[in-house]
């Protein structure tokens, strides 16, 4: 693995989860411009990922082809196309 510090940090706040109020009803109320960016080959099954665009109420969801789970890595010049499009024009290309 790449980032271990990283992941661990992420298992460690994946194991509070059960411990933490259920943000998402806050979140509902964040109109702010956000982008989620999906893998097509992706290990997460999307109603995962599609749960982002049903709490955050102003999300780009893209999916990218042929793509698994580390966009930035696997298609980095994709990845950077999207993301650098998204926080210049507000939309994703």
């Amino acid at each position: 693995h790449g980032n271990l510090p990283g992941f661990y940090s992420n298992q460690l706040t994946s194991d509070d989860a059960g411990r933490v109020p259920d943000p998402r009803p806050k979140l509902r109320t964040v109109h702010v411009p956000v982008l989620v960016v999906r893998g097509e080959c992706d290990y997460l099954r999307p109603e995962v990922t599609e749960e982002y665009r049903r709490t955050l109420p102003a999300t780009t969801y893209v999916t990218v082809k042929g793509a698994g789970h580390s966009i930035a890595n696997g298609q980095p010049a994709v990845y950077r196309r999207l993301l650098t499009s998204f926080l210049t024009t507000g939309r994703a290309r």
